[in-house]
C-alpha cells in the first residue's frame, strides 16, 4: 500500500528538521517561556511551508477542495505527534 502524499511529506519535514521539533518536544514542559515560545514560531514556519508545498499544485479552481482536504489532513498529522504547536499564550 502507498503512503499517502502528506504522510511522506511530514515524515520528510520532520527528518530533515528532526533538531527542531526534538527542540520543541524537550521545551514543551514549560509552555509559557520566551524560549519555547521562540521554538514554537520557528516549527510553525517549517510547518507552513511544508503545508504550502504539499497543496501548491492543487489549489487551482478544479482541485480546490481537495487542496483544503490534503491541508487538513497534513495538519491532524501534526497535531496528533506535536500538540505544543497550538499552544497560545495564557
Amino acid at each position: 500500500m502507498t503512503t499517502p502524499k502528506f504522510e511522506k511529506q511530514y515524515n520528510e519535514m520532520i527528518e530533515i528538521n528532526k533538531n527542531l521539533f526534538d527542540e520543541l518536544k524537550e521545551k514543551s514542559s514549560n509552555l509559557n517561556s520566551e524560549e519555547f515560545r521562540e521554538i514554537q514560531r520557528k516549527v510553525v514556519r517549517v510547518i507552513r511551508r511544508t503545508e504550502d508545498r504539499l497543496c501548491s499544485k492543487t489549489e487551482n479552481a478544479k482541485f480546490a477542495s481537495f487542496s483544503t482536504n490534503l491541508a487538513d489532513r497534513f495538519w491532524e498529522l501534526v497535531r496528533a505527534n506535536y500538540p505544543e504547536v497550538d499552544h497560545a499564550e495564557s
